[in-house]
């Protein structure tokens, strides 16, 4: 006979527990928990699933990647100038003394966000977007940037004494072309662009069609 003990339910009644329905319980509860902790992954795997489809749609080529990649690169060394002037004359007047290029940094790289996204939304990518919502993703893309090349700053400087510029050049290879692909599917959706790119007369999306 299967060891059995009572427990009391609500309503004062008393039923019977075998280690057999313990276990059945327990493998329930646990499928139940799976299903819980995999929700996320199963979110994750359908939003690369729409991209996909959407990359599909608009013929989104690796070959076209890498023309849009050139003209973000393009209009980029006109923000990244514009970044590295804001750092330089922040470093210069030192507005954190205990973490200098960690703050020039920061402050720098926020102001030229704002900057480096209008940019791309005028010139770049000829945005047809909502410019309000095309600037929240933006945000969260550059924030989110923010987050992780101050503290891979940090870490170079502060950390491990590696030369400021050189860590400065370091970290604005690191986290460019990741920039660009949140920025173009998030902030710069391609079914939204005005007009067909060219860059140095390669077309980029349809543009080859037409």
């Amino acid at each position: 006979m299967p060891r059995q003990r009572e427990v009391t339910a609500e309503g004062g009644k008393k039923r019977r527990i075998t280690r057999e329905s313990a276990r059945n319980l327990v493998t329930r509860t646990g499928s139940g928990a799976k299903r819980i902790a995999t929700a996320p992954g199963r979110k994750v795997r359908g939003k690369v699933v729409q991209v996909r489809a959407r990359m599909k749609a608009v013929q989104w080529t690796p070959g076209k990647m890498m023309v849009e990649y050139i003209r973000f690169n393009i209009t980029g060394l006109v923000n990244v100038s514009i970044f590295f002037l804001l750092y330089e004359v922040l470093y210069r007047i030192n507005i954190w003394p205990e973490h200098r290029a960690v703050a020039a940094w920061a402050v720098a790289l926020f102001l030229s966000s704002i900057e480096s996204h209008w940019a791309h939304y005028r010139f770049t990518f000829k945005s047809g977007a909502p410019y309000l919502t095309s600037l929240r993703w933006g945000l969260t893309v550059y924030g989110t940037q923010l987050v992780l090349s101050t503290t891979s700053e940090y870490l170079l400087i502060e950390k491990w004494d590696v030369n400021h510029r050189v860590a400065w050049l370091i970290n604005t290879c690191l986290f460019g072309f990741a920039t660009f692909a949140f920025l173009r599917w998030l902030a710069y959706p391609p079914e939204l662009d005005t007009e067909p790119l060219t860059t140095f007369g390669v077309a980029t999306l349809d543009a080859e069609d037409e």
